[in-house]
């Protein structure tokens, strides 16, 4: 019998394009009453329930666990299953069938989607037939593994690594940064780490971000640094409209993983940089009005992206950060410092936005108590920083943190942020500004 533990997205779709050859019985455990009928067995249980998990299974026999990324293996009705048999995610599943020899793999905390973007347009851009699957670009596990290809650059996520086995070496693997993430996912943050860095052990030839360098869990187990920008990298990355020292990386990073594929030829690539597209939802500039600009950055997820996304837009001029949302327990030493910024003001969004304002509190940050307030949710943010930020600032959507509660995922926060921009485009961009007179107006309800 196979186990389906989570009836998801990629399970959904393996199980629709299964072998009708293969007859085994198909069990699907989920913790949610399945919207429509599925088509064969699903059992709604408690997945922290093993005596559930085993009622369900009974005495049959369990040949294959096949996981949707969203379950961790660590709990303990998926554990008990994992000790039974195999165990794999979809994508796991598909490249242990097609054997890849043309892998470039890469993950991450943050800049894994932009690394792995611009390996795939630096290769394109030489030339080649690219294949760009995983988290971003196509589902892996709807490539056809024998079609007529150059590369396939995928991007992995420390759900699909924790049970990952390659039967192959990749060509080239890539591990871009190590924050804390998904601990409560991995049960520790040094699970979480050791799920993320199994990566470097799949590759022929590993490369990583300084930051990763620099930590005693990847110590050993690369082949290669991604040092810091040349002033080339610099240029041609402006002209893309993409600025900051962690987008140099990520392209340095790119250049690496493409130069094992291509040798002394990817140094003739850097132009190439300057027609690249940059990613939705990371720093992207959605409108203008009255001399402010509004930056999504909805992607930031930890507050080491949005220290990254600060370092970049500070220097151009004052900043209003747009911070909050699921509180997952990150350490908020860095940011709260980084508060203190007399030019920098803060909308805190809870929870998140809750323990950040405490954290500022107890630090007692200059003038905090006008710089930074607390709202209700991302329509209140909007308006309360179009009226205090100055001419010539930006209003930063970096939030620190996921968007779930409030939003389906950060894409859904990211568009919503560009309508609300938008409509005051629309209602406001020819009316008089006034920084002083804005300020002075009477705070909106919940930020005090």
């Amino acid at each position: 019998m196979i186990v389906v533990l989570g009836y998801g997205r990629e399970t959904r779709a393996w199980l629709e394009r299964r072998d009708p050859a293969d007859t085994r019985e198909v069990l699907v455990l989920d913790e949610a009453a399945p919207a429509q009928d599925v088509g064969r067995p699903l059992v709604q249980v408690d997945l922290d329930d093993v005596v559930a998990v085993r009622a369900a299974v009974g005495d049959r026999r369990v040949e294959q666990v096949v996981r949707s990324p969203g379950v961790s293996p660590y709990r303990p009705g998926p554990a008990w299953l994992v000790g039974l048999a195999p165990c794999a995610t979809p994508t796991g599943l598909w490249l242990a069938d097609a054997m890849p020899g043309d892998l470039i793999a890469i993950t991450g905390t943050k800049g894994k989607s932009s690394v792995t973007a611009l390996t795939a347009h630096l290769l394109r851009a030489a030339g080649r037939d690219v294949v760009l699957a995983g988290n971003i670009g196509v589902a892996l596990t709807t490539v056809d593994a024998a079609a007529p290809r150059d590369d396939l650059v995928v991007e992995l996520s420390s759900y699909q690594l924790a049970d990952l086995t390659l039967p192959r070496p990749a060509v080239a693997v890539g591990v871009t940064t190590l924050f804390a993430d998904h601990v409560p996912w991995h049960g520790s943050l040094a699970r979480y780490h050791a799920d993320k860095v199994r990566l470097l052990g799949m590759g022929d030839w590993r490369v990583v971000g300084p930051q990763v360098a620099s930590l005693a869990v990847a110590a050993g187990r690369y082949d290669a640094v991604a040092g810091d920008p040349t002033p080339e990298v610099v240029a041609a990355l402006a002209k893309a409209g993409l600025h900051g020292l962690h987008e140099g990386q990520s392209a340095m990073l790119a250049l690496a993983l493409v130069a094992r594929r291509l040798g002394d030829d990817a140094r003739d690539l850097v132009a190439a940089l300057a027609d690249f597209t940059p990613l939705p939802h990371r720093l992207r500039p959605v409108g203008t009005v009255r001399g402010r600009t509004f930056v999504d950055d909805s992607i930031s997820t930890v507050p080491e992206s949005t220290l990254a996304a600060l370092a970049t837009w500070r220097p151009r001029g004052p900043v209003t950060l747009l911070l909050g949302g699921d509180d997952r327990g990150q350490d908020l030493a860095e940011l709260v410092v980084a508060l203190a910024d007399p030019h920098v003001r803060a909308a805190l969004l809870p929870p998140l936005g809750t323990r950040i304002a405490s954290a500022v509190r107890e630090a007692g940050a200059p003038d905090h108590a006008t710089r930074i307030v607390e709202l209700p949710d991302l329509t209140a943010a909007v308006g309360w920083a179009d009226r205090v930020t100055p001419d010539g600032g930006a209003v930063l959507l970096s939030p620190a943190a996921p968007s779930f509660g409030a939003f389906r995922d950060f894409v859904h926060r990211g568009e919503t942020f560009a309508a609300l921009v938008g409509a005051l485009s629309a209602v406001l961009n020819d009316a008089p500004h006034s920084v002083s007179d804005n300020e002075s107006r009477p705070a909106p309800p919940g930020n005090r």
